[in-house]
């Protein structure tokens, strides 16, 4: 876990990292995280909110960790917000870390002064979030903008999900390089990437199928939401110039000429500038609202 202390320009004032202590559950993990926050605040002096980015389907208003995988044990069930807010006496606000990542993009990054995009994680999954006005959807459940769970080959790969098909199975980091391993015994993504920078057709091979996977998905997204941008992120997004040309001419031959794609700018700073951001916007609201009440009980 990583984190800092953010001004209201974006810089960094400070900033820390600690391990995530899977190994002793639920609390070793929020007993790390609170050491994390104190450093923090003792280099950087007093803080106005705490923002917090975590895995898992978070109920943003209560501050809950609806549901965590085993990665995070015990996760589930987490009052967070009530947790560190116990802790520090701050104002405490939580979301879904690729919820975070995409308001760091908003705020920040490739859609900065675009309101209206969408975001895709690639990486070891494929995670995704939807911003309208500004403003991130989060679903009934949390779960708005879940893209990597669009269905793109009906009756293909089964997906940790459940079902079968779902776009993270061919785009995400691990399944390129699964395909790369296929195509070529000892290849992962890095090799992929490098034979496909000397046009291998091996390499060309794969990465074909997977810019048409991923067409099929943007071009989904993009006439579900018709958003601006769609902004890609993740390991896999940071690679995006190696084989940017080739789904351009996927989305061509798609015949969506209205999306349009730029590459993630924050890189793994976008999490912590989205905690912080929603912090500041949540914070800043409730003060308002506060002072609006204060106001008209005189």
């Amino acid at each position: 876990m990583k984190g800092a202390v953010v001004d209201r320009l974006g810089q960094f004032r400070a900033s820390a990292s600690r391990p995530t202590p899977t190994a002793l559950g639920r609390e070793g993990i929020l007993e790390s995280m609170r050491e994390l926050i104190g450093e923090l605040i003792e280099q950087a002096g007093p803080v106005e909110a705490i923002g917090i980015a975590s895995a898992g389907s978070i109920d943003r208003e209560a501050g809950v960790i609806l549901f965590a995988t085993s990665n995070l044990p015990g996760w589930t069930g987490v009052r967070l917000a009530d947790e560190i807010r116990g802790t520090f006496g701050l104002p405490v606000f939580i979301d879904n870390d690729v919820n975070a990542a995409a308001q760091g993009e908003g705020w920040l990054g490739a859609a900065a002064g675009h309101p209206n995009f969408a975001y895709l994680a690639m990486g070891t999954g494929v995670g995704g979030a939807i911003a309208w006005n500004g403003q991130v959807i989060p679903g009934v459940h949390g779960g708005a903008g879940e893209v990597g769970h669009i269905i793109v080959e009906p009756g293909g790969r089964v997906c940790n999900c459940g079902q079968k098909g779902c776009l993270e199975q061919y785009t995400s980091g691990t399944a390129l390089t699964r395909d790369a391993a296929a195509a070529v015994p000892g290849w992962d993504s890095r090799k992929l990437l490098q034979a496909l920078a000397e046009e291998d057709p091996r390499a060309v091979e794969v990465m074909e199928a997977f810019v048409f996977r991923l067409a099929v998905g943007l071009v989904n997204i993009q006439r579900v939401f018709d958003p601006e941008l769609i902004i890609l992120g993740g390991g896999v997004g940071e690679t995006y110039d190696g084989w940017s040309s080739r789904l351009e001419r996927a989305i061509e031959e798609a015949g969506c000429e209205s999306v349009k794609v730029k590459p993630a700018a924050t890189g793994n700073r976008a999490g912590i500038l989205g905690a912080a951001r929603y912090a500041m916007t949540k914070h800043a609201a409730i003060q308002a609202s506060s002072a609006q009440t204060d106001s008209s009980s005189l």
